[in-house]
């Protein structure tokens, strides 16, 4: 007698969970290490499941990425309404600092500080400007956001404005005066 073909009857294919599982993989890699880094295959061994089903069930590598970024939107909008900008920077914030390992992050960190942020706060501290080893920090998060959201297209004003314009704002934001701060 033949085997009877299909899925085996040891394990369920679940579609739906398979699908969920490459998303959320998908989620925390883009976030841990931006679109350019992953690859399906990374996609798919963090899932537990074949590299090629991310394309099966997404078509590219930019559809879970579309996917994650609309799933992270709809977390953000569905979180208690912040009442200024202040609150909703703290609260995203936060959610950001519950990801990654935190041997990942110090790498980075040390990486960041000696290439961006000591140089700018030297340039910074140079010109008289108040704290600048926290003006630079404050900057270079600024413009590793603009870059990501910039080159993503999800705000099209952002795509419309001179790299030139953008860093005078930068500038400009950088030397602005800073209020006061809580402890």
């Amino acid at each position: 007698m033949a085997a009877p073909s299909g899925p085996s009857r040891g394990r369920k294919r679940d579609a739906d969970a398979t699908r969920a599982a490459l998303l959320e993989a998908a989620r925390e890699l883009f976030g841990r290490h931006g679109y350019e880094a992953v690859t399906l295959r990374d996609i798919g061994e963090r899932a537990g499941a074949d590299g090629s089903l991310v394309a099966r069930y997404f078509g590219s590598k930019a559809a879970p990425y579309r996917s994650a970024v609309t799933e992270e939107s709809r977390e953000v909008a569905a979180s208690p309404e912040p009442a200024d900008l202040a609150s909703f920077t703290a609260y995203a914030l936060d959610r950001a600092d519950r990801r990654g390992a935190p041997e990942a992050r110090a790498s980075a960190a040390e990486e960041m500080r000696a290439r961006l942020v000591a140089p700018l706060a030297a340039r910074l501290a140079g010109e008289g400007a108040e704290a600048p080893d926290a003006r630079a920090e404050v900057l270079v998060s600024c413009l590793a956001g603009v870059i990501a959201l910039r080159s993503s297209g999800l705000l099209p004003h952002l795509a419309t404005l001179s790299p030139e314009t953008i860093g005078a704002m930068l500038e400009s934001a950088a030397l602005a005066q800073a209020p006061e701060t809580a402890g």
